[in-house]
């Protein structure tokens, strides 16, 4: 009898145990863009973290203080919300760059947590720019609102890339005025 209450209650634990380790699942999200422009152009364009605010269309402003490693970059958006980010590589021998959030703000980008990593490599007269994304839903409960949820992380997360690597793009394919 004893037994069978035993293999029961573990039997129960075993089966509920899925169901009730709920929570955020970590995300991720990959980009790649080519670009008719010199590697050495697009890296110059992207290496400094303050420039972001001249090429990412949702990004007005962008101070950085600090030095790299650990530098952190104040963006403001056009929305008016701001994110604080560390600065953790630029690396001119491999061209690339990562950032982290540091201060979140779920008015500006909903999550928790985000990790970015763009880097720059040679692709026959251009290049190839490859943005790659990890981050958590802003609300890391079992239940949150729409707006902080895997569903609206993803869904900014991805606009933030995609306008970004826009931005990008048409900032350093820009013909070169003649004088």
């Amino acid at each position: 009898m004893i037994r069978t209450r035993l293999a029961a209650a573990l039997v129960f634990g075993l089966l509920s145990a899925p169901t009730l380790a709920h929570g955020p699942t970590p995300q991720q999200l990959s980009r790649e863009l080519s670009v008719a422009a010199p590697a050495e152009v697009v890296w110059e364009v992207l290496r400094d973290p303050a420039a972001i605010a001249q090429w990412h269309p949702d990004v007005q402003e962008a101070v950085v203080e600090g030095e790299i490693p650990g530098a952190r970059r104040k963006a403001t958006f056009s929305s008016g919300e701001t994110l604080t980010d560390g600065i953790d590589v630029v690396n001119d021998e491999t061209k690339l760059i990562r950032w982290r959030l540091s201060a979140e703000n779920h008015e500006a980008l909903p999550v928790s947590f985000y990790t970015n990593t763009v880097s720059v490599s040679a692709e026959g007269e251009g290049v190839k720019i490859l943005w790659r994304a990890s981050f958590f839903r802003a609300d890391t409960t079992n239940e949150p609102e729409e707006r902080f949820s895997d569903a609206a992380a993803v869904a900014a997360m991805e606009a933030y890339v995609d306008h970004g690597l826009a931005g990008l793009k048409a900032a350093v394919e820009k013909p070169v005025a003649l004088h």
